[in-house]
């Protein structure tokens, strides 16, 4: 099945411990076979980030959870507001 994990925070990288963001991206490399898209999202280009978005292959949603939890990000504490959701993709018509 296919999930989302939302991630509302106020991460900026430039402020974090560059440890800490390796450890992040190291993760998502790490499981970049069930983690399958991930970036930040901002409200428009020159904003700065307040949040990401992953989408994610697991059999569950306690799945997903734990997955998206286990981010460097999240142990740490700075991604107060996370949301799993399963997604189904719609079809879309091919023109």
């Amino acid at each position: 099945m296919r999930f989302i994990a939302l991630f509302f925070d106020d991460i900026q990288p430039r402020d974090l411990d560059p440890a800490l963001t390796r450890a992040h991206f190291d993760y998502l490399a790490q499981h970049r076979d069930r983690i399958t898209d991930a970036g930040g999202l901002r409200p428009d280009a020159q904003a700065p980030f307040c949040g990401s978005l992953w989408v994610i292959e697991a059999d569950t949603l306690a799945e997903a959870r734990a997955l998206a939890l286990g981010d460097p990000y999240c142990t740490a504490g700075l991604r107060p507001d996370t949301r799993i959701l399963q997604w189904n993709r719609a079809p879309l018509p091919t023109i």
